[in-house]
């Protein structure tokens, strides 16, 4: 079962075993994506693409989604306005909140599902520390500054890894899952900025590589039909990742 911890009481969970219980905390993000995308892309991606795994996902174990946290760690574009960002220190302190309540409660598992680039490395980092200190297994997805979408190579004409920041896979998927909030007439090959970021530096500011615009990607080359197969190929995505972490349950439990 997947399904949303608002809508149940605390009896409801109360009552759940332990052993076959993880929650899902949705993690985005506030920040500008280009002159064409809302500071909620990250956010509205997440959002939309959980509401359709909640309806068809079917999982032996429970995963309750947690209300999400839609502010992330978005200094590389704080020069833009509309963006927020949290500090570092801020969003660990807020998911140890949260997890320090899991630990008084007995639930042992979480995973993180985060749309936002710039958050995967500072989840990544305490995974380790938080199974230390609170006893609960940490299992992330991370949509951007992972693999996640190598497989969708074959739909797009950008190179996955050029593909930044509200380029052609995140205006492809908007175009698809809430058109409306696609200002079309901001899109042009001429806004596309196609740059290689450098290993061996992190420091890289959006100010730097799209003055005046903020688009890192190959925005122009998003179609409604491109997005369509993109939303259907973060699902199967999903469903595969939770299926996975279906089965690690189920090896825990039985060790």
């Amino acid at each position: 079962m997947f399904t949303s911890l608002n809508r149940l009481s605390w009896a409801d969970v109360a009552a759940m075993d332990r052993s076959r219980l993880a929650y899902v905390l949705p993690v985005g993000s506030t920040e500008q994506h280009g002159r064409h995308l809302p500071v909620g892309t990250d956010d509205l991606i997440l959002q939309t693409s959980l509401d359709r795994l909640e309806q068809t996902l079917e999982t032996r174990n429970t995963f309750l989604r947690l209300p999400a946290l839609h502010y992330g760690n978005s200094f590389e574009h704080l020069d833009f306005p509309g963006t927020m960002t949290l500090r570092t220190t801020t969003m660990l302190a807020v998911a140890e909140d949260l997890l320090e309540c899991m630990a008084r409660h007995g639930v042992r598992y979480l995973v993180i599902v985060n749309s936002h680039g710039g958050n995967a490395p500072v989840f990544r980092s305490m995974a380790q520390e938080w199974e230390q200190r609170f006893g609960i297994k940490v299992f992330g997805i991370h949509y951007f500054g992972s693999d996640f979408f190598a497989g969708a190579q074959p739909l797009l004409q950008t190179p996955v890894n050029r593909d930044i920041h509200g380029g052609e896979i995140e205006t492809g998927y908007l175009m698809h899952a809430l058109p409306d909030v696609v200002q079309r007439d901001q899109i042009s090959p001429e806004r596309d900025v196609l740059v290689d970021l450098n290993d061996w530096y992190d420091g890289w500011l959006s100010r730097d590589l799209s003055p005046d615009n903020g688009l890192i990607g190959g925005a122009s080359r998003a179609t409604p039909e491109m997005g369509a197969q993109l939303y259907d190929y973060v699902q199967q995505k999903l469903a595969a990742l939770f299926r996975t972490f279906d089965d690690q349950l189920d090896a825990l439990r039985d060790a």
